[in-house]
């Protein structure tokens, strides 16, 4: 009687341990549990692969315990303990696709490196609490029934009466059979991702999600930790793989054009009517931290009266002084406000899976910086985080920044007092404010990259800024918090330019600002203001940001430009460089004040923007039903065009060597 207890306590442990953390890897995989991530349309053989796959692998895991332990109480807690951990597993990574949007990979695992251990800590507070709060602890549920069954084992001591097991050749030969099964399904499983995935923009570059959802999610991560850790990575020569090559040659040489060929093979001009129309004047490009472009001219109706969230940035926004463009997207990747950053700086967009700075910036990318460099202005970087965040103390020089003005030096030259002036770990913007209108008195040709930085997730409560508006009842949740942060950037922001109008600073310098990311809002928080929201809604919503150039003294109205057209952070470069009359060789995307048809798409969830449609390529899903049909089609260009841009980075195909 003892002998079926103890294989029915087995049994139940291992039946137990497959059905939960298989059912738990649909946290993972399914739309439902992951409404801000775009998941990969698939086949339904694909779907099957990838649970064949994680099948397997549970399999010979158990197969492998069944062999190595022949103690009956070791077996069952190595299973019980293996299900804990990918329990655990499961739910870190809903907390990393929670806050990145996309899956988790090893070869991304630089991105928890950044030196920022208040933001780490709120972020954790901040993931954990919402994530609860969505219903997604139902990752760890699984985890607590192992718990449980633990917990059971050893108070109940099951097999204290027969610790060993009886048959040595019929547990090998079990064990064996779940070795060799689970082998062949997991083999089976990469074998057909890998086919899958062949000649495809997958088979060049790494995409987490995709291999998650195609060959499983304890499957490719085990096979995605051991290529990390153990296959060499190696140089990568852009010359052994010549279509590549060539097709990477192709596209320089027609950013080069005067005129170069858009996505529609449409010459894509700049704008000659604004050539040099900023030339001689000092520009100062405020990349401002989180802001979302449904904040601009947005207002809260509390008793019949409508109060602005952030007045003074409508004002600009309206303003005959400013070209404000409405229809301008994000163009970051898991390095967020870097990748935000980069694009802007450089006209190309990041791979979206990688962080850029760690990786793949070099010293030969041509850069705002380096052009007004050229014309003989000083150029200056400016920001609130530490001169380690993003390793920012080696890729501005990279980026051709004269003077690098992080944390440490603002510190250092008196400007800011951690204990009064530091606000969620952050410099309080006010200094870099401050920084930046010493700056503008000297009497040099400047051109001034400044961060925002208060305004980051997450959004928690802090005195003078939280609970003081008249929107705290009716906004709730994180929202609520966004707006209170936002409307104190706000007021930062006007006592900044009126300070500089007071001094007579304005009509020498001219201003752009745009947003670098999402405020990380989910989909209840923006159902407040936004109701009905669909996938697609949020998406566009999430990745719409604020762009706007600000010419005090100039009236900018009288060109009658069409400030809806699509445009990106990528376009920043060339429209800057058109403006100012630099020496641009490259002209990456499109001049902004142009007429130019172009897109902007986000390299992390491929969520792609036409003036016709938004279209998410994972899901081919198009906003505009007359393009549905075309959906595949319009997918393999783009892949086909990320490709390119993604290699030029990933091949250094800018890196000059060092004399």
């Amino acid at each position: 009687m003892k002998r079926i207890k103890d294989k029915g306590y087995i049994l139940l442990t291992i039946l137990t341990f497959v059905v939960l953390t298989m059912l738990n890897r649909v946290m993972v995989t399914t739309q439902f549990f992951n409404p801000g991530m775009n998941l990969y349309y698939e086949t339904m053989g694909i779907r099957i692969n990838a649970w064949v796959g994680d099948l397997g692998l549970l399999f010979l895991l158990v197969g492998l315990f069944l062999l190595i332990f022949k103690n009956k109480k070791t077996f069952t807690l190595s299973v019980l303990v293996l299900g804990i951990l990918l329990s655990v597993l499961v739910f870190s990574l809903k907390i990393y696709q929670f806050y990145y949007g996309t899956a988790f990979s090893f070869f991304n695992a630089r991105t928890f490196s950044n030196s920022a251990p208040v933001l780490g800590q709120q972020l954790t507070i901040h993931l954990w609490r919402n994530l609860f709060r969505m219903g997604q602890y139902i990752a760890l549920i699984p985890a607590f029934i192992f718990i449980y069954l633990t917990v059971v084992l050893f108070m109940h001591k099951p097999f204290k009466d027969n610790p060993n097991w009886s048959y040595s050749a019929k547990r090998r030969k079990i064990a064996l059979s779940a070795l060799m099964a689970g082998l062949l399904m997991t083999t089976f499983s990469q074998l057909v991702y890998y086919n899958h995935i062949k000649n495809t923009f997958y088979a060049e570059h790494r995409n987490a999600l995709k291999g998650v959802q195609t060959m499983g999610i304890y499957n490719y991560y085990l096979v995605d930790l051991i290529s990390y850790t153990v296959i060499p990575q190696g140089n990568l020569v852009l010359d052994s793989k010549p279509d590549l090559k060539a097709d990477i040659d192709t596209f320089i040489e027609n950013s080069k054009l005067d005129c170069p060929l858009n996505y529609e093979n449409t010459p894509s001009c700049d704008n000659s009517e604004l050539t040099g129309i900023f030339e001689g004047k000092k520009l100062v490009i405020f990349q401002l931290e989180a802001l979302n472009d449904y904040m601009i001219n947005l207002s809260v109706e509390i008793d019949g009266v409508d109060y602005e969230i952030m007045p003074f940035m409508n004002q600009i926004a309206n303003s005959s002084e400013t070209l404000y463009y409405d229809n301008f997207y994000s163009n970051f990747g898991v390095g967020k406000t870097s990748d935000a950053e980069f694009a802007g700086l450089t006209g190309l967009y990041p791979t979206g899976q990688i962080v850029t700075y760690f990786d793949y910036l070099t010293n030969g990318f041509e850069t705002i910086p380096t052009l007004f460099r050229d014309k003989g202005y000083t150029t200056y970087g400016v920001n609130g985080s530490n001169e380690s965040f993003y390793k920012r103390f080696v890729n501005y020089e990279l980026l051709g920044f004269d003077e690098f003005v992080p944390a440490e030096r603002l510190l250092a030259e008196n400007y800011w007092d951690p204990e009064t002036q530091t606000i969620n770990g952050w410099v309080d913007d006010t200094i870099i404010f401050d920084y930046v209108t010493d700056l503008l008195q000297k009497d040099e040709d400047q051109f001034i990259f400044a961060l925002s930085t208060v305004t980051h997730t997450p959004y928690f409560d802090v005195d003078g800024i939280t609970g003081i508006n008249v929107w705290e009842e009716v906004i709730l949740q994180d929202l609520g918090n966004y707006f209170d942060f936002n409307r104190r950037f706000d007021m930062v922001f006007e006592a900044f330019f009126n300070n500089l109008e007071s001094m007579g600073l304005l009509e020498d310098t001219i201003f752009m600002m745009y947003g670098d990311h999402h405020g990380n809002m989910t989909m209840s928080d923006l159902d407040q203001i936004f109701p009905e929201l669909t996938h697609g809604d949020y998406q566009a919503l999430q990745h719409n940001v604020p762009f706007m150039i600000y010419a005090p003294g100039m009236d900018l109205s009288q060109y009658n430009l069409n400030t809806s057209m699509v445009r990106g952070q990528a376009d920043i470069k060339r429209t800057v460089s058109n403006l100012f009359n630099l020496d641009e060789v490259y002209h990456f995307g499109v001049e902004i004040t142009s007429n130019n048809r172009s897109f902007s798409y986000n390299p992390m969830t491929l969520d792609l923007f036409t003036d016709d449609y938004h279209m998410i390529v994972p899901m081919l899903y198009v906003s505009n039903e007359s393009y549905a049909s075309d959906a595949q089609s319009i997918a393999d260009w783009f892949l086909k065009y990320k490709l390119i841009n993604d290699a030029i980075l990933k091949y250094r195909y800018f890196e000059k060597p060092i004399l």
